[in-house]
């Protein structure tokens, strides 16, 4: 028994996209709760559910975002990009590299010595916010390529 090839949630998306869509909905309340763990001072707890879903988000750009951009969007770019049904995901896909980038620059000043003391920062909170509201425009951007993509009739 395989991998269902239609979709779950009634637009006529394929299984992978609407997985795709449930999961960074799931992964955005995680960020929430990891923000809530981190307003309650339960710092290693809030790192860890912010971890996980930054490298979970790996893990579906991987198999899910970057094929069917590579399949669908790359082979037109760029004399498409006045039209939504390419120019959305190629923002998208624009934010989504500086978000899953700064999330793992913040990561690794965070949680390791890896880095030269010139490379890392003080302002945790700041650079924690930042991210946090870049993540949600990707997402945002995210539900607007399904959408386009999908949901529009």
């Amino acid at each position: 028994m395989g991998i269902p090839s239609a979709g779950f949630l009634g637009t006529g998306a394929p299984f992978a996209a609407d997985l795709n869509l449930a999961v960074q909905v799931g992964m955005a309340g995680a960020l929430v709760a990891g923000g809530v763990l981190a307003r309650r001072k339960h710092y290693r707890a809030h790192g860890v559910m912010q971890t996980s879903v930054l490298l979970l988000n790996l893990v579906m750009i991987a198999t899910v975002m970057w094929p069917s951009t590579r399949q669908q969007v790359l082979p037109a770019f760029p004399n498409v990009l006045d039209r939504w049904y390419f120019a959305a995901p190629f923002l998208h896909g624009l934010l989504g590299i500086v978000a899953e980038g700064l999330g793992l620059y913040i990561a690794l000043v965070a949680g390791t010595e890896w880095l030269p003391e010139w490379m890392r920062f003080e302002n945790w909170k700041r650079w924690m916010r930042m991210e946090l509201v870049l993540w949600w425009v990707t997402v945002a951007s995210g539900a607007g390529t399904y959408y386009v993509w999908y949901a529009r009739g």
